[in-house]
């Protein structure tokens, strides 16, 4: 597997986490000290991944057909990486989310998460 293609399977489990409401997914999707910030609509908000996991996503239903994603690009530089996904449906909004991943210990994990609704 490339290392584009891993990156995109680590944006993918935080996808089918989030779509199905499974909270042990999404926090694994993450390093253990990744953060969040972000806008829902004119509202700025921030935590850490594993915040998100427990209290949006355990909290969460799972997603409805309504609810759909799609990885726009990647970018791998050695263990590091950036990779666009936008989601249509989630939580009743539509995000365009920014990753920083890295690799350690030959695992992808979400290390940054930089969101707006739009």
């Amino acid at each position: 597997m490339s290392e584009a293609a891993a990156v995109e399977a680590a944006v993918q489990k935080y996808v089918d986490g989030c779509a199905a409401a499974d909270a042990d997914v999404v926090r694994d999707a993450f390093d253990p000290n990744a953060v969040m910030w972000g806008y829902l609509g004119p509202d700025y908000a921030t935590m850490s991944g594993a915040d998100f996991a427990a209290n949006v996503v355990a909290t969460a239903e799972p997603a409805g057909p309504e609810y759909s994603s799609e990885i726009h690009s990647v970018t791998v530089t050695g263990d590091v990486a950036h990779a666009v996904l936008d989601e249509r449906g989630f939580l009743g909004a539509d995000f365009r989310n920014h990753f920083g991943l890295i690799k350690r210990d030959g695992v992808w994990r979400i290390t940054s998460k930089v969101f707006t609704t739009v």
